[in-house]
């Protein structure tokens, strides 16, 4: 009779010498704005170090159910990384400078006066998440792309709660996530220019196609182009 392959000793060997990542072994850094930086707000340093609780973003595979013969598959067409929202608990200081720090961030995002909604790069920065062990080694990192805060959640006040402090649930919306120790294996074919080199304008090289009118010549008794001698694609 066939046995089963899983040994207890083994087991037990497994996690002594390997043991299991811990849940509270994290830590979490915020990539302040450029429009917040010199503000009379907390860094993000402190800010970052602050945060209570939070997760490590899904992946989700998009796939669709395709069938040419036989049992029907599902065939993957695209991916999912979470970008609706990823939640974040941070302690509140005294002087409610962490506070102070996401109201400042979300008026970037839309201006409470005018409504306008602000540039893109005035409000969207990058987050790292990292796992540690036990000696705060680094042993997995990801890094959040284009996020910037959602909601952030109301402090309630209560005279009842004497020995509690405030804790503000945020929300961060993001583009996508990656694995900082992964290569990265896109060609610059694959993903658009500005992803890849954002520092560097786009110039847009596609030929032009320029219409131009032709006006009778009592000089030559013809119909002429107005703007002869032009070496752009006509398109008469």
């Amino acid at each position: 009779m066939a046995k089963a392959s899983f040994n207890l000793s083994q087991f037990i060997g497994a996690v002594r010498e390997d043991s299991f990542a811990r849940v509270n072994r994290f830590e979490v850094f915020i990539n302040a704005p450029s429009t917040l930086i010199g503000k009379n707000i907390a860094n993000s340093g402190a800010v970052s170090l602050y945060c209570e609780m939070t997760s490590l973003p899904p992946v989700n595979i998009s796939t669709k159910s395709f069938k040419i013969f036989g049992p029907t598959y599902q065939r993957p067409f695209g991916a999912e990384y979470g970008g609706e929202g990823i939640s974040m608990t941070f302690h509140v200081d005294r002087d409610m400078q962490v506070k102070k720090f996401f109201d400042e961030w979300t008026a970037k995002v839309v201006d409470p006066d005018t409504g306008l909604v602000g540039y893109q790069e005035d409000y969207a920065t990058t987050i790292v998440l990292k796992q540690l062990d036990e000696q705060d080694n680094i042993t997995y990192e990801i890094e959040l792309t284009e996020a910037f805060p959602r909601s952030v959640n109301l402090l309630e006040l209560n005279n009842s709660a004497q020995n509690q402090t405030h804790r503000l649930n945020v929300l961060f919306a993001y583009r996508y996530w990656k694995d900082r120790d992964r290569e990265f294996q896109t060609t610059p074919t694959d993903i658009p220019r500005p992803l890849l080199f954002p520092q560097v304008p786009v110039v847009d090289t596609r030929s032009v196609v320029v219409t131009r009118s032709r006006q009778f010549s009592p000089l030559t008794g013809q119909l002429e182009y107005d703007t002869p001698g032009s070496d752009l694609p006509i398109s008469a």
